[in-house]
């Protein structure tokens, strides 16, 4: 670590530290990259908008979002204004807010923030928007890395949202420029990485580098006897999810695989960790069906509490509504597997070529509440298959499981020492 106690790496979120509620996500993927950036060369500067903070502080971001499972009635008020205006002017004005949200001069091109460090790396997170990425890996003579996991415009046609005048423009114009302009496009899937080429990206320089988890808090050691004190969980078998309550993760389904479930094995609890626009109907639908005993949710929690809730899970789950459009990489999956669970997760994306069904994982049909509770039933009743799929997570985890084994691959194309 001597050798490297002058060098350092940037890793650039094109937000501001409050910004991106609802997308936790984004600023968890990021912060492991820069946690894997700070493992191998000693520091990390993760740079917003608004300043320059370390991998541990940004993880918790965005600021002022406190963990909280009360939601008030502001979310409904700003739902029936929004059904008054059409989608395509409130498209417009999240466009221009983001355009204009972003500084002429980031808090890190100020001189001298970095202390003389040498820079290897500049990473940036894509965005709708104007990032320093290109300059500032001009200015050190660095390599830059873009992070995709969404085309803008692409990715908002897949939900419905049209930009009917200008949305080809920001495509060629923005999109595609700023991709051309990075040394390495890192894609989240195989699907984002051909709707990149198909913009014009040269295919030499994208590849595909699946959500990873932060080893330093998912791992198969993580103490959960905390959560399993204050919940009473010891003797049961805890089916367990965490994320974000809306329809995409169709929690609905859970319910009803779980009400199949717990008939059957009683021993059996669900808990649900996270908020969401979903979560009071969630409950209705828990307590109409004579789930509220066998059912926790805790509401949501700060990130790096996570790992301890999932440290209780004997089954992890991943859900979908569909398989349609699943171009992402669930990063829950990665999170329970890091941490040493039996994980069960939808047939959708590219989780079927990148894990085998019936020993990394089992996959139900996505959609399907009854393939899910098909699937729980088989671990249930199968505890050697339950002790495979365990057993094959912490070997995932070691062998290529962590942002630190990713970021070695990328530094290995481009040639950067670490």
């Amino acid at each position: 670590m001597d050798d490297h106690k002058n060098l350092t790496s940037i890793f650039i979120v094109p937000r501001g530290s409050s910004e991106w509620k609802g997308n936790e996500a984004g600023w968890i993927t990021a912060s492991g990259w820069a946690a894997a950036g700070e493992q191998l060369w000693g520091d990390a500067v993760v740079t917003t908008t608004d300043g320059l903070f370390n991998p541990r502080e940004s993880r918790l971001f965005p600021k002022g979002n406190e963990n909280s499972s009360v939601r008030t009635s502001s979310t409904s008020i700003k739902k029936s204004i929004r059904k008054l205006v059409p989608e395509v002017f409130i498209t417009a004005y999240k466009d221009w807010k983001l355009k204009n949200s972003q500084p002429d001069v980031w808090p890190i091109e100020e001189k001298g923030v970095l202390g003389g460090k040498e820079v290897k790396m500049v990473w940036e997170r894509y965005d709708l928007c104007a990032r320093p990425g290109r300059r500032l890996a001009d200015k050190y003579n660095v390599a830059l890395v873009t992070s995709v996991e969404g085309l803008a415009v692409w990715e908002a046609e897949k939900w419905g949202v049209k930009r009917p005048i200008w949305g080809k423009d920001l495509e060629i114009s923005v999109e595609a420029k700023s991709l051309k302009n990075s040394d390495l496009v890192c894609c989240v899937s195989q699907e984002v990485k051909d709707t990149v080429i198909s913009m014009g990206i040269p295919e030499s320089k994208v590849i595909v580098t699946p959500n990873r988890v932060d080893a330093t808090l998912f791992n198969p050691e993580i103490d959960g006897s905390e959560i399993e004190k204050q919940y009473n969980l010891k003797g049961k078998k805890v089916l367990g999810w965490t994320g974000s309550f809306r329809s995409f993760h169709a929690i609905d389904n859970i319910i009803n695989a779980f009400s199949i479930i717990h008939k059957k094995h009683p021993d059996t609890l669900l808990m649900l960790v996270g908020d969401g626009k979903e979560y009071d109907e969630i409950a209705r639908m828990v307590k109409e069906n004579n789930l509220s005993d066998s059912v926790i949710m805790p509401g949501k929690k700060a990130f790096t509490d996570i790992p301890k809730y999932v440290a209780n899970f004997y089954i992890s789950l991943v859900s979908a509504r569909s398989s349609e459009g699943f171009h992402y990489s669930p990063l829950k999956l990665r999170e329970y597997m890091g941490a040493g669970k039996a994980v069960i997760a939808p047939n959708a994306g590219d989780l079927p070529t990148l894990f085998n069904d019936g020993s990394d994982l089992l996959l139900y049909e996505a959609g399907n509440y009854n393939s899910l509770a098909d699937k729980i039933l088989t671990l249930l009743e199968n505890p050697k298959l339950h002790e495979v799929l365990v057993n094959n997570s912490k070997s995932w985890f070691e062998k290529e499981g962590s942002w630190t084994h990713e970021l070695k691959r990328v530094c290995n194309i481009l040639k950067i020492q670490y």
